[in-house]
């Protein structure tokens, strides 16, 4: 049963991985249908589609076909086990070396011994599903251990001390392949100074937000926060949860955090007033709301939760020039003591920022 079962466990492992592949190229699609019918590319998601629930359809082949052998063999082990014990007795009964009733005695301890190891046969498919599930279990716990180790060997070090200043030293970032995007650079961003850091693309920029950002383990170096500082990172685009639309507008924070006026307020205030009176309406607002849309709602987060640190990582690239002036000046009116860091491509950012640092190759230094 195991020689022929064995196959079980792998092709159950691969049915779960083949499923699972399957069921997140829905959900993709589904999120990006627009830009898919954009680029007239159905045809080719068609394609893909029966490509990966061929896979599926192959692999539980594979499976009926291994079941098929189990349930035959297993078969052929009840029916045999029948007449089994009497064959093996019946010689010594021919040659009256013992009686028949030695015959039944020996036929009724086999099946009792046949009835308690039958229980691997009968369970055999299952356990073959159960260990196909704890090797896809084990395979992640070792990936997770493998990438902790790797972040144990890249990480640098990172605290929170008392000050306002965040402190940059011998800061080198890399690609998770070993790539280097940044040289060691020590930098200082003091709070009220609000700084602009540019670059051209692929440089390393959102990279650099994200090791500030605590979420990105291949550095090294010393990062020094400052302790119980509330830092607030808006990524080009905006993460919005689906549900209503406070509950979109407060993130990360709970929707009781704010009053219905407060939100409606910013919002208003960072030209959404159309929107002011659908707090209650819930939606998958990123596939209602358009680009710019989205990235006024992130200001309108900002407002709300009044950090101590804003980290702008082409914060207002879907927007026009003269409604990212406009979005700053709000900031800076209404959270004076927010400290902007930004990442962007604009000459019109630069007054908005008292200090600049540009990606020159490997090195980040101060321009001008």
């Amino acid at each position: 049963m195991h020689v022929i079962g064995k196959p079980l466990i792998k092709l159950g492992f691969n049915q779960q991985r083949f499923e699972a592949d399957y069921r997140f190229s829905l959900v993709r699609l589904r999120e990006n249908a627009e830009g898919v019918a954009l680029y007239k590319g159905e045809g080719l998601e068609l394609t893909t589609f029966r490509e990966r629930f061929g896979h599926v359809i192959e692999n539980w082949w594979g499976i009926m076909r291994t079941r098929k052998r189990l349930n035959w063999i297993a078969s052929f082990l009840f029916q045999f086990s029948v007449p089994f014990p009497y064959i093996i007795a019946a010689p010594r009964y021919f040659a009256g070396e013992v009686m028949l009733g030695y015959i039944f005695q020996v036929a009724s301890a086999f099946l009792n011994v046949r009835g308690a190891l039958w229980w691997f046969i009968d369970i055999y498919p299952q356990f073959a599903a159960w260990k196909a599930t704890v090797d896809r279990l084990t395979t992640f716990t070792e990936s997770l251990e493998q990438a902790n180790v790797e972040m144990g060997e890249l990480a640098g070090e990172r605290d929170e001390a008392a000050g306002e200043t965040i402190g940059i030293e011998a800061l080198q970032l890399a690609l998770p392949h070993g790539k280097p995007l940044l040289a060691s650079t020590s930098i200082q961003l003091r709070p009220g100074e609000d700084v602009l850091v540019t670059g051209p693309s692929g440089a390393g920029k959102s990279t650099f937000f994200r090791t500030l950002a605590g979420i990105w383990p291949y550095w090294k170096g010393r990062l020094r926060l400052p302790r119980g500082a509330r830092l607030l990172f808006l990524p080009q685009k905006p993460y919005l949860p689906v549900g209503t639309l406070k509950r979109a507008v407060s993130y990360p924070a709970e929707e009781a955090s704010f009053s219905d006026a407060e939100i409606a307020d910013a919002l208003r205030a960072i030209g959404l007033a159309q929107l002011a009176g659908d707090l209650a309406r819930s939606e998958n607002w990123a596939q209602v709301l358009s680009g710019g849309e989205q990235q006024r709602l992130a200001f309108a987060r900002a407002l709300l939760n009044k950090p101590d640190w804003l980290f702008l990582d082409e914060a207002t690239a879907s927007l026009p020039e003269d409604a990212q002036d406009a979005l700053y000046r709000l900031i800076k009116e209404r959270l004076p003591h927010t400290t902007l860091v930004s990442i962007g491509h604009r000459a019109s950012l630069r007054s908005h920022h008292q200090r600049e640092f540009g990606w020159q190759g490997e090195r980040l230094a101060a321009v001008g």
